[in-house]
């Protein structure tokens, strides 16, 4: 039990690194929006309207001599009359980049370092991906700038390098589970009956537990998220920035100080990189390369000899109806969930209108714990028979596409008290986390053999980032309410993928994709008659097209009786040699 626990935690580690500096980036833009509201807030009024330095950017700028309020002449430009000056303003593309060059580093690293994983090693490589991981955080906590719109260049190249390196650790934490499972299937074949007996028990009960067991690790990210809000939490009150005082020397127009909001979120960032850099050191100093990894590429090297093209070809293009159930699906629900959680900053700023910094990150650390909540309520259910992965998604996306369509409606008209649509946002959330933000990642994690787990799971996340990619740069252009319009048609879409290309492999052996998958490079799929052609572990698509064998609930066991005969057999024959007499 305590090695389970180790082993779910350290599987988790990248997921909560992940959530920590990422997700919370719409927290993190709460505070840059009270720190620099001429880059994050122009054209909206400001809590403390005498505090505006300039005129020609907020709209309740008091007029000159109004309660002996003037523009800063050290400050303001002279011509056009008192506006701020251009180091102080930033274009939308700009503070758009914040967000989406996280994602783009992150769908980069899942490319590049999956490749550099299968060429230099899984500790080389980890190596790697910890260094960009803490040159990111590094850039981030130290860079300064006086120009603003050059300040967040920058950083957006910081923020991609750090997303750079989280990606690295989709394709190496996959390929590190196949190689444990490789070993695992390779110590089987020196099995004697017993003790083959006694390991399909124990692979029976693992795979009755994998989807909770894939879901604890998950919920990593839901530690680490609720995590980044307590420490943000933490260090907004310790700053002395948990409310707002128009009266305070030198507190800007949002009646905070800008100096303790830059040592707030720097400070968050440096608790990141004190995260990661234990990971570099443990991986540079400790850790040793796989042992699998040369039997990996001997096993691939000589696949290729004996197949050729088929394995890069044919096999992708067999398993192409489920990939797009898999990375269909997870592109979909990130464009929602990523979304969301990115402008949740700017969401609560509009449901709780005037809100104090420390208010509004309350009310996304209550999200984040009832996210966590959802990840765990989903660990709970989803291995049971009478529900399973696709009954799960399938009854998340519905319930996400009417809580968002009615928390939209309500705020895009107005008819209800803001409190009212904050419960909506939460029930919404509540019900992707126990659910989708889960079931997506799990199927993603059983649907394919051993020596495809990891590529087309790989596949699938990336296809999740390109969602959450291209939320980042849609939400930026569109209200808030339209955010809940998007974020519900997008629900309404995955519902009826799931229907059609999802299969549902609940306490099926994973063991039964790399029978089928060796039975096809054989060139014979027809003789795999295993669970996986069962008419309830088919998808919708499968079952029209018939694009699935038979199924013979006995097959497996006819199998192993005919490999334990073969293997007495040639026991019978060996002996039978060493006894026989020497000739003289």
């Amino acid at each position: 039990t305590l090695r389970w626990f180790i082993d779910l935690c350290s599987a988790g580690v990248g997921m909560f690194v992940n959530a920590y500096v990422i997700i919370t980036t719409g927290q993190i833009k709460t505070v840059w929006h009270h720190e620099y509201p001429t880059c994050w807030g122009p054209n909206e009024n400001q809590m403390c309207p005498y505090n505006i330095q300039c005129e020609g950017l907020f709209p309740n700028t008091p007029t000159e001599g109004e309660n002996g309020w003037t523009p800063n002449p050290d400050l303001c430009n002279p011509s056009p009359s008192n506006t701020y000056p251009d180091n102080m303003l930033c274009t939308l593309r700009v503070t758009s980049a914040v967000s989406y060059s996280e994602f783009a580093g992150i769908m980069g690293g899942m490319l590049i370092f999956g490749f550099l994983s299968d060429k230099i090693g899984r500790k080389g490589t980890g190596i790697l991906t910890s260094c960009f991981m803490v040159l990111g955080l590094v850039g981030m906590v130290f860079y300064t700038d006086s120009h603003f719109n050059r300040l967040f260049q920058v950083w957006s190249v910081f923020f991609a390098l750090f997303g750079f390196g989280v990606g690295g650790e989709y394709p190496l934490s996959a390929s590190c589970s196949s190689e444990s499972h490789l070993d695992a299937t390779e110590q089987a074949l020196q099995d004697n009956m017993s003790q083959r007996q006694m390991r399909m028990e124990l692979e029976l009960a693992k795979s009755a537990r994998r989807g909770e067991t894939i879901s604890i690790v998950f919920a990593m990210q839901g530690v680490g998220a609720v995590f980044g809000s307590l420490v943000l939490i933490a260090l907004i009150y310790f700053g002395n920035q948990s409310a707002i005082e128009c009266t305070s020397a030198g507190n800007n127009s949002t009646g905070n100080g800008a100096d303790a909001l830059d040592g707030v979120w720097r400070s968050f960032y440096f608790i990141g990189f004190l995260q990661v850099l234990p990971l570099l050191i443990y991986r540079s100093v400790v850790s040793e390369e796989s042992e699998t990894f040369a039997k990996v590429q001997a096993r691939k090297q000589r696949r290729k000899a004996e197949h050729g093209n088929v394995f890069l070809s044919k096999i992708l293009w067999f398993y192409a109806p489920r990939l797009l159930g898999t990375a269909g699906c997870w592109f979909l629900w990130d464009i929602g969930f990523y979304g969301l959680k990115l402008y949740s900053g700017p969401i609560f700023q509009v449901l709780n209108p005037g809100g104090s910094l420390l208010v509004t990150n309350g009310l996304i650390l209550l999200l984040n714990v009832i996210s966590l909540v959802g990840n765990f309520a989903a660990a709970a259910i989803i291995d049971r028979t009478s529900i399973g992965r696709v009954k799960l998604q399938m009854f998340s996306f519905f319930l996400c596409s009417v809580l968002f369509l009615a928390t939209g409606l309500l705020l895009d008209r107005g008819i209800a008290p803001s409190w009212v649509v904050t419960v909506l946002f939460y029930l919404a959330n509540l019900a992707g986390q126990c659910g989708a933000n889960s079931t997506t990642y799990v199927m993603a994690a059983e649907t394919y053999p051993t020596e495809l787990r990891s590529t087309c799971h790989g596949i699938s996340a990336f296809a999740g980032k390109l969602g959450a990619l291209l939320a980042t740069i849609v939400f930026s252009y569109v209200s808030i309410s339209w955010i809940f319009f998007i974020t519900a048609i997008t629900s309404v879409v995955a519902l009826v993928f799931t229907w059609i290309f999802s299969v549902d492999l609940t306490h099926v052996s994973l063991s039964e994709h790399d029978a089928q998958l060796e039975l096809f490079l054989e060139g014979q799929p027809e003789k795999y008659m295993g669970r996986l052609n069962k008419d309830e572990h088919l998808s919708n698509y499968e079952r029209w097209t018939k694009r699935h064998g038979s199924y013979d609930p006995f097959w497996a066991s006819n199998l192993s009786a005919k490999y334990d005969k073969i293997t007495s057999e040639r026991k019978i024959g060996s002996d039978r040699r060493h006894d026989s007499p020497k000739a003289p």
